[in-house]
């Protein structure tokens, strides 16, 4: 029988702190050590789920090296499977560098990937007096997480902190069943559905990968419109244009069939005025049927002042000046590819709160292209 490798849960929260329990307080150290045994105790199919670690369970770093402690947590965090954060604001203890490890805890792990990370916010918390050092260090945490505002469900007592870190678990190995299920379905890429679209000629290819990403919008309640579809991120309907590029980045007679499609929004909008009021946007939605780096997607926008980030899903390119946005989804070799890397998309906007950026930026798209839209008019 194959070992069974538990998952890996880092809990990351200040252990002297107190929060209530009944009629008196208790430290987060009793919390941890309950939730340590709670989770410890879970179960799938007869064997115990989870592995965790508290750095309660570590050497007392007051008594040694405060370099090597942080570099173990840090290590933790790295390893971990799921990250659960219990946030009070507490930035924690530091070492020399100045930053507090409970704030350096909750970076590495957002840094690494926020689909991994859950948060509970802890309220009434009750803590020791704290130096001018301290008060700094919890004010930079409070300040870079506020920034960043997490989904993160609230507890104040012992009882509520226990079910709602259970609740944000069990959402977490969901999520990670889902993702794991979305990558096997992949398969390889000589074999199945992605030897299929290999067969196809660019033009066939490029209407099959544009098909595959409008299906993927639709499942996120996008709504066909002339020339693209109407995505609703939050209150916003973002006019969003499909494209594929059906070879290598490198393949000219491919990058040609997508070229800078941006250059044309002013008709995109036209066509989609004809049937409502004016979305924002345009925002366009490229798959790639193979990888594609942040230089090749800067080449694919002409110049290079420009927002690119690299994120698990491909490239997001966003103009500050011009408000144009394009999305690379790489290897999109088949319709599961390309719906895997919607999602991937999906969860990225979410988890970073970008999702609320892209749509002020399709605001803004939408007023550079009506000014066009007027120019060309007089």
């Amino acid at each position: 029988m194959a070992d069974f490798r538990k998952l890996r849960v880092m809990i990351s929260s200040r252990c002297a702190s107190t929060v209530r329990r009944g009629d008196s307080r208790v430290s987060m150290t009793i919390v941890r050590t309950r939730l340590k045994r709670e989770l410890e105790a879970e179960s799938l199919c007869g064997e115990p789920l989870f592995e965790v670690w508290i750095s309660d369970d570590a050497p007392d770093q007051s008594q040694g090296d405060l370099e090597t402690a942080w570099e173990k947590s840090l290590e933790e965090v790295r390893k971990a499977d799921i990250v659960l954060v219990l946030y009070t604001g507490e930035a924690g203890w530091a070492p020399a560098r100045g930053l507090g490890v409970c704030h350096a805890e909750f970076q590495q792990a957002w840094n690494d990937g926020p689909a991994r990370l859950k948060v509970v916010r802890i309220g009434d918390v009750g803590t020791a007096p704290k130096d001018a050092a301290e008060l700094k260090r919890d004010q930079a945490f409070q300040a870079y997480f506020d920034d960043l505002n997490p989904t993160s469900p609230a507890a104040s007592d012992v009882d509520a902190i226990v079910a709602r870190s259970r609740e944000a678990l069990r959402e977490a190995v969901a999520g990670l069943v889902k993702l794991g299920g979305r990558e096997a379905r992949k398969g390889r890429f000589a074999y199945g559905a992605p030897l299929d679209w290999s067969r196809l000629d660019f033009g066939h290819r490029k209407k099959a990968m544009e098909d595959a990403l409008g299906g993927g919008l639709a499942e996120f309640g996008a709504v066909e419109s002339s020339g693209g579809w109407l995505w609703p991120l939050g209150e916003t309907s973002i006019l969003t244009i499909c494209h594929g590029l059906p070879g290598g980045f490198g393949v000219a007679a491919a990058w040609e069939m997508v070229g800078q499609p941006f250059l044309h929004d002013h008709m995109f909008l036209v066509r989609a005025l004809g049937e409502r009021e004016a979305p924002a946007g345009p925002l366009h939605l490229v798959a790639c049927l193979k990888g594609i780096t942040e230089s090749q997607a800067m080449r694919q926008l002409g110049f290079p002042d420009a927002t690119i980030v690299a994120a698990p899903f491909g490239v997001y390119v966003s103009d500050p000046v011009q408000k144009i946005q394009m999305i690379f989804l790489a290897n999109c070799r088949d319709l599961t590819t390309t719906r895997n890397a919607l999602c991937r998309l999906a969860e990225w906007l979410s988890a970073t709160g970008e999702a609320a950026n892209l749509a002020r930026r399709a605001l803004g798209r939408r007023r550079v292209v009506q000014v066009i839209l007027d120019v060309q008019g007089d």
